[in-house]
């Protein structure tokens, strides 16, 4: 089941960038240029987080984190920030905000990714552990543990390889809408030369 992210940016690069660093089979992307607008539709959406611009025409996006944390419906969604690169933040309105964290444009995408992913899976772990005994240690023969450093290599491995997938995507994606972009404009010439 893809995890349902609301992306309110009114930067359409922005909104290009995140749709493409996020895998679509992980992932259902819901953008918004408008404050006003998402607080019509998060209540169907139902969002697993929202990504908001802190900059938003209608609403910004302290009066959007503001509706959200006031609905009790609405309120244990992840809310991660999008600050410009340049844009102030107010601390008065900021500090009444129940945010996961604040992201600043440009910012790494498969940083964003990973962040957004573990937040939402943070927020949907128990808060408790069911009560159980702790099972009883089995001493590991020597030969059997697996040190700190074998673990580092292997998870190192891991992550170098989940960039690779994401790069391609990444290039497959922006090598597709060129190769739209420039058939269009073809199209486009052609249609004028008939003229």
């Amino acid at each position: 089941m893809s995890y349902k992210i609301i992306v309110a940016d009114d930067c359409m690069s922005v909104q290009r960038v995140i749709r493409i660093a996020f895998p679509d089979e992980e992932f259902d992307i819901y953008p918004f240029e408008d404050g006003k607008e998402v607080i019509k539709a998060v209540a169907n959406i139902n969002p697993d987080a929202v990504l908001l611009s802190l900059s938003l025409p209608g609403k910004d996006g302290y009066e959007v984190g503001s509706y959200l944390k006031s609905h009790r419906t609405l309120n244990q969604i992840p809310l991660i920030l999008l600050r410009g690169a340049f844009e102030q933040t107010d601390k008065e309105r900021i500090a009444e905000l129940d945010y996961e964290e604040i992201v600043s444009e440009p910012f790494a995408s498969e940083e964003l990714v990973n962040l957004v992913r573990n937040i939402i899976e943070r927020k949907r772990a128990p808060l408790t552990l069911p009560e159980e005994p702790a099972p009883a240690e089995i001493p590991m023969p020597e030969s059997e543990r697996i040190s700190d450093e074998s673990t580092k290599e292997l998870l190192k491995g891991e992550i170098l390889e989940m960039e690779r997938e994401l790069e391609k995507r990444i290039r497959a994606r922006v090598f597709s809408d060129i190769k739209e972009w420039i058939q269009t404009r073809k199209q486009e010439k052609r249609d004028k030369e008939k003229e």
